[in-house]
C-alpha cells in the first residue's frame, strides 16, 4: 500500500484523543472499575437510605459516600482523556503530517522527520474508533494511534488480518 498523509488540525487531535480515551475508559481493567464504583455508588445510597429511613443519625462520611464515588468516577474520566490527549499531541503535533503504510510483515508510521516500522506481531488487537484506529501494544497498557482517515476499510481488514 503506498502511504497517505494528513495535516493535523486541533480537531482531528481532540477526536482522536476522544477515542484513545474510550478506548482507555472501556478496556477489562476499567470495566472492572466502573462495576467496582457502581457498586460502591448503589450500596452507599442504599446505606444512606436505609440510616435516614430508620431515623438514624448518619455520620458525615456516609453521607458523602455517593458524592466521593461520583467524584472518582469523574476524576477517571477526566483524567484519561487529559492523558489520551497528552499522549496523541506528543506522537502527532498539531501541524504535523503524518502518514501510514502497511507493509506485508510490519506497519510503517511517520510523523514529520519521525518514522517508524513496527512489526505486526507487536500488537494485540485493532480498535477502530470514529477518528483513531488504536493499536494495543502488545504486554504493555498503550496503544498507538493512527487517523481512521489514512486507512480505508479494506486496510482496517488487513490490519486486523496481520495482527491477530
Amino acid at each position: 500500500m503506498p502511504h497517505r498523509s494528513v495535516t493535523i488540525d486541533e480537531s482531528l487531535l481532540r477526536r482522536m484523543a476522544r477515542d484513545a480515551a474510550i478506548y482507555s475508559l472501556t478496556r477489562p481493567v476499567a470495566i472492572v472499575m466502573w462495576l467496582a464504583l457502581a457498586a460502591a455508588f448503589v450500596l452507599g445510597v442504599l446505606n444512606l437510605n436505609a440510616r435516614t429511613a430508620a431515623g438514624d443519625q448518619v455520620s458525615v462520611i456516609v453521607s458523602l459516600t455517593p458524592v466521593v464515588v461520583l467524584g472518582l468516577a469523574l476524576y477517571a474520566i477526566v483524567l484519561s482523556t487529559s492523558s489520551a490527549r497528552r499522549a496523541v499531541r506528543a506522537a502527532m503535533p498539531v501541524e504535523s503530517v503524518v502518514w501510514v503504510s502497511l507493509e506485508e510483515d510490519r506497519l510503517q508510521l511517520g510523523s514529520d522527520r519521525r518514522r517508524s516500522e513496527i512489526p505486526y506481531r507487536t500488537f494485540q488487537h485493532v480498535r477502530v474508533g470514529r477518528d483513531a484506529v488504536l493499536l494495543k501494544i502488545r504486554d504493555a497498557s498503550v496503544a498507538t494511534a493512527i487517523p481512521r482517515m489514512l486507512l480505508s476499510d479494506e486496510d482496517i481488514a488487513i490490519l486486523r488480518a496481520r495482527v491477530a
